[in-house]
């Protein structure tokens, strides 16, 4: 055990890393119609080039109900195709392998027993991620794919049960959004009775055209030089463009409008026969196509490009920007420090609290070493809400990072940070640590309790250097001081009241 000193001297850690890539890297793409896999070797250079692709038809979006429950066949085929996707996967280390799900996913309740399922039968944790972090991926992927010299560029990915729209200059997205329109959802709810009437298609589009409302005037033609199209729905429309000989190259309305005529004049989905469509994208391809033809309407898109990359190549993008200490996360922490005013040097003295705590606890209580990113990131932010009130200000931010749009963080980090933020301070409720996974639970409770010691130890905000070294047992937190602790009342006064709100969550502390 270490101590708790006023006056220690600043010292400087420097570290020397050697950059190493892992040899091979994989992503999945647990979409709302179909699954994709993506394998990918790394050379010395950290760049990329493709050895595998899997693709399923799981459709998954057609298992939910009115209620977004999932049917126990659906997700049984989901699960089943995990396997699959694990046998080629399993063995690459943790960290090597990214699994995303999308619209679908953050739509189904009661998800946390499929991901449990399903991250056991990939071998690696599957994340949800929200509507704007899925743009982003996809934008990344997308840029990735095309030249990058014609300006500003809006892409569009239209999955099962999303569509995602960009606007972005080279590989930096400037704007973001996702509505809940893709071509299962839409087929589902316009095209239900199998009928391709020209009835059917003018509820879809007015429907379609009342939903991209909003976003029109940011996404129009006058914000970006040219609009670009991925994902499935995308590519099916210039295949059978291309096969009808529509168009030479890419996709315009005329061309859409062209196919839609024809799929009319076939009357029902079990009599659509087009050149260059695949008879699996029959089924959902006219929910796709009105979505297609909405957007070009609405946005006036007079042409469009097609590109190969989507989400699962943004994933692997992604992957090695990690990799290379290039994560997105660390420059939205970063922009959300600056746009709430935080106390940058208060801060920074409690995260260096923080991290050399968890250094010498993390073995003691059995916490994974990459943790240190989210208790890192949650010192970095555990003022945020104070830019709205001091009095409860731990909650304000906690409410904020719950709900805010953040640039590379998933569903469940982004509530960690959340709780985090929540737990630093004030009173400690049992109840916060429910709202996760039972397993995590005790690890999230150790975080907690090493940010709020950060935090005490700071609270006189003299930004001087505190370096405790401490020890930890499973129901234990052991500092000890080389100063007589009574001759410094505020400090005992905190621990004091620590030791007591701690107590009521069965933890000791000893000082």
């Amino acid at each position: 055990m270490v101590a708790v000193m006023d006056n220690i001297q600043a010292s400087t850690l420097e570290q020397t890393e050697v950059q190493s890539y892992p040899d091979t890297i994989a992503a999945v793409d647990l979409g709302s119609n179909s699954f994709h896999m993506i394998v990918a070797r790394v050379d010395a250079h950290g760049n990329f080039s493709t050895v595998d692709q899997i693709k399923e038809m799981v459709r998954l979006r057609g298992g939910l109900d009115s209620q977004n429950n999932m049917d126990e066949a659906v997700a049984q085929r989901a699960l089943d195709c995990l396997q699959r996707f694990g046998d080629r996967v399993r063995h690459l280390p943790k960290g090597c392998v990214r699994a995303a799900g999308t619209n679908t996913l953050r739509t189904m309740k009661s998800s946390t027993e499929f991901l449990r399922k399903g991250s056991q039968a990939l071998g690696h944790k599957i994340e949800i991620i929200p509507g704007h972090e899925e743009a982003r991926l996809v934008y990344l992927g997308v840029s990735h794919t095309l030249s990058d010299d014609k300006g500003k560029q809006l892409v569009i990915d239209i999955g099962g049960g999303s569509t995602e729209f960009i606007i972005g200059k080279k590989f930096e997205p400037k704007k973001l959004e996702s509505l809940n329109i893709g071509s299962v959802s839409v087929t589902q709810r316009f095209f239900a009775d199998g009928s391709l009437s020209e009835q059917n298609w003018q509820a879809a589009d007015t429907a379609l055209r009342l939903i991209i409302m909003p976003i029109e005037r940011a996404f129009s033609a006058k914000n970006w030089k040219r609009a670009i199209g991925s994902s499935g729905t995308i590519k099916a429309a210039r295949a059978i463009i291309q096969a009808l000989e529509l168009e030479q190259f890419g996709i315009t309305l005329e061309a859409l409008y062209a196919i839609r005529e024809r799929m009319i004049a076939m009357q029902h989905i079990d009599n659509l026969k087009l050149e260059g469509l695949k008879d699996d994208r029959a089924p959902v391809f006219a929910g796709g196509l009105a979505v297609l033809i909405a957007v070009f309407e609405a946005l006036e898109i007079e042409r469009m490009t097609v590109s190969d990359g989507a989400l699962r190549e943004g994933l692997l993008y992604d992957m090695l920007g990690r990799i290379q200490h290039e994560d997105v996360r660390d420059r939205s922490v970063r922009d959300l420090v600056k746009r709430f005013n935080i106390d940058k040097k208060h801060a920074s003295c409690v995260k260096k609290t923080a991290l050399h705590c968890f250094e010498q606890l993390r073995k003691d209580w059995g916490i994974p070493k990459k943790r240190q990113l989210s208790l890192g990131w949650a010192a970095d932010l555990h003022e945020l809400g104070m830019s709205i009130t001091h009095d409860k200000h731990h909650l304000r931010g906690a409410y904020i990072l719950e709900y805010a749009d953040i640039p590379g963080f998933a569903r469940r980090r982004q509530h960690w940070l959340s709780l985090l933020v929540m737990g630093h301070r004030k009173k400690l409720e049992a109840s916060i640590f429910q709202t996760v996974p039972e397993e995590e639970q005790q690890m999230l409770r150790y975080m907690v309790i090493i940010l709020r010691l950060a935090v005490l130890l700071h609270r006189s905000r003299t930004n001087q250097e505190i370096l405790p070294s401490v020890e930890g047992s499973t129901d234990s937190l052991f500092i000890k001081c080389h100063r007589d602790i009574k001759n410094h009342a505020l400090l005992e006064a905190n621990l004091l009241q620590e030791k007591a709100w701690l107590a009521k969550l069965g933890f000791k502390l000893y000082f």
